[in-house]
């Protein structure tokens, strides 16, 4: 999301992207400009009073013109502040509007990003686009813009009484102010290119914090002695921002001095002529002309500090523009209208996978090749293969959250589009997300709808009753930070519970019980497959888990799919299957077989909860 800052046609661009940004908002834009004008307007009115005050009240004495005069300036100064408060507010509103739903569109933007953007873009430059970025947009959008319209207006109204009071001095000073402003013009870049750079380290101190103070940051660097470290390398980007952000407000210093310097010799200058080549103006005149070039100068100095702040903010807005622009991931278009399935929760479920194939963007190969394979309400299916072999690929895909590179998705025989099959799938990673926020609120988030008797069922199931019974809170204690009052296994079952409350006829599990112990996992797998008999279950593993007769096994290695079966058939034909129980070891193997006194006799009854043993032979040694 880096760009460079343009100042050739992107900069352009740029305006007129921010432009059409409050096209929408055109109506209160020019309800508010013209509150400028009518408040700068009104104010203008006073130094023309006060030239008949000069030549006219004071010198002959009329009260009662004098009273008029002065009442006039006073209603006029009164009417122009209100003026000015209602612009103001209605600039900040305009503001605010354009600001929400630029960062609105942002947040959208990276909600709709491919899976693969968030494996390479840190989460803290998401962060500091949408707080540090928006956030400096935010003000230069209400109070810039706001001030950038006042100026704008005063500049042009006072230019427009020195024209009538005396067009050859007013002439004199817009030729000055011209020069001045192409002068302040030669530093417009370098602090536009300062802006930049100095928003790129911002970005990189919030990377730097997100990753070093937050709590496995902190344990990190305490447990290798790295602490000094990361505070060096925060030390180091806070001192280069300083460094960027004195150098972008000292940019243009020496301009901005011999501005304030011609300025400043302006209304002696204004007397001078006025005494010399520029005969015949009263003294009213030229009293009102001193005061005018005094509010000439202050818009121009103002205009002039504002063009800083608006190349500062079109940094901003460009790595904005830059976010907004980038290609957007599967499922974040509206899709062409073709028959698809209508999924409803509890309702049986077929979804079939045919010559699916995914290869990464900077693979030399397939993560999966041609993989077929079909999941059914009432069955259980077994995903074993080695770290690699591409079983959290398959699981993204046929959740919907990466598209297949080839092949065809079908749910009940309809095409699955993304949606479909986001409806229709659950997924729950190894890694389980934890808010901060009370386990109930943890829970609800799969089912905002979920009563009280509903968490409690899935929180048994989940076998989570122990960790429930010490919270201080109950279901209403706040887990901390990414969890961090729960175990790692703890993590996983509430993930796991809160899977469980999602209203959807296909869960799969992605190594989603590895830190579990033996024992917990056998009866959380015990619980899932009670908890999925209307729908399919699909438990994806690098161990084979406690197997009933009827669990289909699908063995991969190599992104492809080298053997599909039972538990029976897969050890007589499937050497990779074999290779994968043998990595279990003996223990392993115990573990499959279970209580019971003979392989034959394992077999479930009807409704019950036997597992299938693997079978013993010679083939497997000891």
């Amino acid at each position: 999301m880096q760009s460079a800052t343009s100042t050739g046609p992107g900069t352009w661009v740029a305006l007129r992207r921010v432009a059409d940004r409050f096209r929408p908002y055109r109506w209160r834009l020019m309800a508010s400009v013209l509150l400028a004008i009518t408040s700068v307007g009104l104010s203008m009115t006073w130094p023309l009073l006060l030239r008949e005050v000069i030549n006219e009240a004071l010198p002959q004495h009329r009260t009662s013109l004098l009273a008029a005069l002065c009442g006039a300036m006073i209603a006029a100064g009164v009417l122009s502040s209100v003026s000015m408060l209602a612009q103001g507010a209605l600039a900040n509103s305009l503001g605010q509007a354009v600001v929400h739903q630029l960062r609105a569109d942002v947040y959208d933007q990276m909600q709709a990003m491919p899976l693969e953007f968030f494996s390479s873009e840190p989460n803290t430059d998401i962060q500091a686009l949408l707080a540090s970025d928006i956030g400096g947009i935010s003000d230069v959008v209400t109070f810039t813009a706001q001030a950038a319209i006042a100026a704008t207006v005063s500049l042009l109204a006072a230019a427009l009484v020195m024209l009538i009071l005396s067009w050859p001095l007013a002439l004199a000073s817009l030729v000055l102010a011209g020069g001045l402003n192409l002068l302040n013009l030669r530093f417009t870049s370098r602090r536009a290119a300062l802006a930049a750079s100095r928003q790129q380290k911002v970005a990189e101190m919030m990377k730097a914090v997100g990753e070093d103070l937050t709590l496995p940051g902190v344990i990190l660097g305490r447990t290798l002695q790295r602490s000094g470290a990361q505070r060096d390398r925060f030390l180091e980007l806070s001192v280069q921002i300083a460094t960027l952000t004195r150098r972008q407000r000292l940019a243009g210093n020496s301009a901005r001095a011999i501005i304030g310097m011609s300025l400043a010799c302006l209304p002696p200058a204004i007397y001078w002529l006025s005494g010399t080549l520029v005969p015949g103006l009263s003294l009213g005149a030229v009293v009102v002309l001193s005061t005018m070039q005094v509010r000439l100068s202050g818009p121009i100095q103002q205009l002039l500090s504002l063009n800083g702040e608006v190349q500062t903010s079109l940094a901003m807005f460009e790595r904005v523009f830059a976010c907004l622009d980038l290609e957007r991931g599967p499922g974040s278009t509206p899709e062409p209208e073709v028959a698809t399935a209508r999924i409803r929760p509890g309702s049986s479920v077929s979804l079939c996978a045919t010559a699916v194939s995914f290869r990464y963007r900077e693979a030399r190969r397939d993560a999966l090749h041609c993989i077929n394979l079909t999941l059914r309400s009432g069955t259980t299916t077994v995903v074993a293969g080695t770290s690699g072999s591409g079983k959290s690929t398959l699981a993204l895909i046929l959740a919907g959250l990466l598209p297949a590179a080839a092949g065809d998705l079908e749910v009940n025989g309809y095409p699955a589009t993304d949606r479909v099959l986001r409806e229709a799938v659950t997924l729950v990673a190894q890694e389980g997300v934890t808010f901060n926020a009370t386990l109930a609120e943890n829970l609800r988030f799969a089912n905002p709808n979920a009563t009280e008797r509903d968490l409690h069922r899935v929180i048994e199931a989940a076998s989570l009753g122990e960790l429930v019974s010490r919270l201080r809170g109950d279901l209403n204690t706040v887990v901390g930070e990414h969890g961090y009052q729960l175990s790692g296994g703890e993590r996983q079952r509430v993930a796991i519970a809160r899977a469980m409350l999602a209203p959807s006829s296909v869960l799969i599990l992605d190594e989603a019980t590895s830190a579990l112990d033996e024992v917990t996992a056998a009866a959380v797998h015990r619980a899932l497959r009670e908890h999925a008999q209307a729908g399919a279950l699909l438990l994806i593993t690098h161990r084979i888990p406690q197997l009933r007769v009827d669990d289909q096994i699908v063995v991969m290695e190599g992104g492809q799919i080298v053997g599909i079966g039972s538990h029976e058939e897969l050890q007589q034909v499937s050497p990779a299957y074999v290779r994968l129980l043998r990595m279990q070891g003996p223990h392993g193997l115990r573990e499959l077989a279970g209580t019971g006194s003979s392989p034959r006799d394992e077999r479930p009854a009807a409704g019950g909860v036997g597992y299938l043993p693997v079978l013993s032979g010679p083939e497997f040694g000891s």
